[in-house]
């Protein structure tokens, strides 16, 4: 597992089938000035995300493989005031809200990759280039949360009506364009690697929302066990980018955001599988949880990710796809 996900960096043979998991936690502690008159208070409070992705890779050819991953978990908000509030609350992804469809289930993905060049097990060059689609999940927000009581007779007129932020999908169907690079050498780092991945949204949901363009470039080195802490370690870091998103043809304020986030990552051969744990911290440029998109209401984000990956090609060759 050089860099990402646990399903990148992996060249099968025709026949070869590997299963592959990803677990995902990530914690954002988050503030921000006073959004209307409505709510004369700071908002603060915290976002959790929980998820796992299993994946299964089929090798097509020696050259093409076929990989298929869906998502499954959970989000949790935590609202850090006693006061209530139409933007936030305590609340899970799986329920029902107003404007959001509960549930577990995040996307689907379908990803071809062509191995471009590959120098085996030797000191030498990958290349890999990937073709992907997005299978959306119905677990997505309904209604844009950005509305706002437009009835002049109405005693709320001018505020927004209860909402909530987050789903565990944008339920958008989208292509994936992806390629890999990786540098394998005899001293340390023994990988060195750059990807470079692009999922654009292909048209609106049902419930007229676009969804982001997300442009995400990595560049990973990994070391063997010849170093001071005697187990084979990574780092890397990603940049990431989603551009602004739009409800029915207006943009939605808080869609664009800029995230640099540094990693490391630990390895284990076991006679299992293989296994990496790895720690990121994400840094907001930004993009941070405003409700309103303002940028001068002082937002605050702090955020840390665990993950645990782990991938095993199993003892079982396809007979149809082999030669």
């Amino acid at each position: 597992m050089p860099v990402g996900n646990s399903d990148q960096g992996v060249g099968l043979s025709a026949g070869d089938i590997m299963v592959s998991s990803d677990f995902f936690y990530q914690f954002i502690d988050w503030r921000h000035d006073q959004v209307d008159a409505s709510e004369p208070y700071d908002h603060e409070g915290t976002l959790s995300t929980t998820i796992i992705s299993p994946t299964i890779t089929i090798g097509l050819s020696d050259w093409w493989n076929l990989s298929f991953q869906q998502i499954l978990g959970t989000r949790h908000m935590g609202w850090g005031l006693d006061e209530t509030s139409k933007h936030h609350r305590d609340e899970h992804s799986h329920s029902n809200f107003l404007n959001a469809i509960g549930g577990y289930l995040g996307d689907a993905r379908l990803m071809f990759r062509y191995l471009a060049l590959n120098t085996g097990r030797g000191q030498g060059s990958r290349l890999f280039f990937g073709l992907g689609y997005v299978i959306p999940s119905k677990n997505t927000l309904s209604v844009s949360p950005f509305l706002k009581d437009e009835d002049e007779n109405s005693d709320t007129y001018g505020e927004y009506f209860d909402h909530r932020h987050f789903s565990m999908s944008q339920g958008v169907k989208k292509m994936v364009f992806e390629s890999q690079y990786y540098y394998k050498k005899v001293t340390n780092p023994v990988f060195l690697g750059m990807s470079f991945k692009m999922d654009e949204p292909l048209s609106d949901n049902e419930y007229g929302f676009s969804g982001s363009r997300l442009t995400e470039l990595s560049l990973s080195f990994l070391f063997n066990k010849n170093n001071f802490m005697k187990i084979p370690y990574g780092l890397n870091v990603v940049v990431s980018h989603e551009n602004e998103a739009f409800w029915n043809g207006v943009p939605a304020p808080n869609s664009k955001s800029i995230i640099i986030t540094p990693a490391m990552s630990l390895f284990w051969s076991t006679d299992f599988a293989n296994l990496s744990l790895g720690f990121q911290f994400p840094i907001f440029l930004s993009g941070a949880m405003s409700e309103s998109g303002e940028t001068d209401l002082n937002q605050e984000a702090n955020a840390f990710q665990i993950s645990l990956s782990m991938r095993k090609i199993l003892d079982y060759t396809i007979p149809w796809l082999y030669w």
